[in-house]
């Protein structure tokens, strides 16, 4: 994006706060200013890209198909100008005293969030974490700034204002509770005849129905699912006190107490191995921030994997 003379590092603030933002009563409160004067930024920002940028809504500011297309290249030219005036990084995470919020799946939240929480705690001291559920709403939050990062399986299927980046992979065994009657460590076809499932239920993954009962009537067994439930304590209660049987993932199975028993799945099923991706906004891909949390992340798997092998 080229930024002409007249056209200072302050008004390009005021433009990337207003597409975070989408008001400009939040983009005065953020940016410590004047209503009126973000309010006048705006108008010599759109007297310079001879574009309106904003149509004025009920709830607030609507961007145009140009204030669009400003919101994905902005990012880098903010990081580039900052750079250049103030001769230091952007983002110094032991400076840092804002929130943090990350959107998890919860398998993947019971194994990650640990070592998460102490990279980030150690790096950031001043941070304010927040770990959320993978919800329905996590993409729009992720859309207004409002969460920084997502973690999910993948594919996730996103529109194209986001991108999704594989960083790491998991695989699914069955668990059950220690003195389980199922004595060997092989969950076979049959045995789903004979034993109920539990389903940790994954918005937008799993919701149509429980994957592994889908896979289940390809070889003619009509599996009952009694219990399916987003909340993973739920689940875990379930399966402790029943002959219920549960998908996990794997590295959450290795997590949990002696209360449990992993199961290895019928080499004659084909189970879903999923790859791990972070989920970002275009617009904040690029921001020092979300590229160093999302490092983070990235380290945090690597460590963990490398340990298990």
């Amino acid at each position: 994006m080229a930024v002409s003379k007249d056209l200072d590092l302050n008004l390009l603030k005021v433009l990337s706060m207003l597409l975070e933002v989408q008001s400009t009563k939040k983009a005065a409160e953020r940016l410590d200013l004047s209503q009126p004067a973000v309010s006048r930024a705006l108008g010599r920002l759109r007297e310079h890209f001879s574009d309106e940028l904003f149509i004025r809504e009920a709830h607030g500011l609507k961007p145009t198909s140009k204030a669009q297309e400003l919101a994905v290249q902005l990012p880098a030219a903010m990081s580039m100008l900052n750079n250049v005036v103030s001769g230091k990084p952007v983002f110094e995470p032991s400076q840092y005293s804002g929130k943090l919020s990350i959107a998890v799946n919860g398998f993947i939240a019971q194994w990650l969030a640990p070592a998460l929480i102490v990279s980030i705690n150690q790096q950031a001291p001043n941070v304010e974490l927040h770990i959320l559920n993978w919800e329905h709403s996590s993409s729009a939050l992720l859309n207004d700034g409002k969460i920084h990062l997502g973690i999910n399986y993948s594919p996730y299927h996103l529109s194209s204002h986001f991108t999704q980046q594989t960083i790491g992979s998991d695989e699914f065994v069955f668990i059950c509770r220690k003195d389980h009657p199922l004595k060997q460590d092989t969950i076979f076809i049959e045995d789903f005849s004979r034993y109920d499932i539990a389903s940790f239920l994954i918005p937008n993954w799993n919701e149509d129905g429980a994957i592994v009962a889908q896979i289940l009537r390809r070889y003619g067994i009509d599996a009952r699912v009694p219990l399916r439930t987003n909340q993973l304590s739920i689940l875990l209660e379930a399966v402790k006190h029943s002959d219920m049987v549960s998908p996990c993932s794997r590295y959450t199975a290795e997590k949990l107490g002696s209360e449990f028993r992993t199961l290895k799945i019928d080499p004659k099923l084909t189970v879903p191995y999923s790859d791990i991706a972070s989920i970002m906004a275009h617009t904040h891909c690029n921001h020092p921030l979300h590229i160093w949390l999302h490092q983070q992340v990235i380290d945090c798997i690597a460590q963990i994997t490398s340990a298990r092998k």
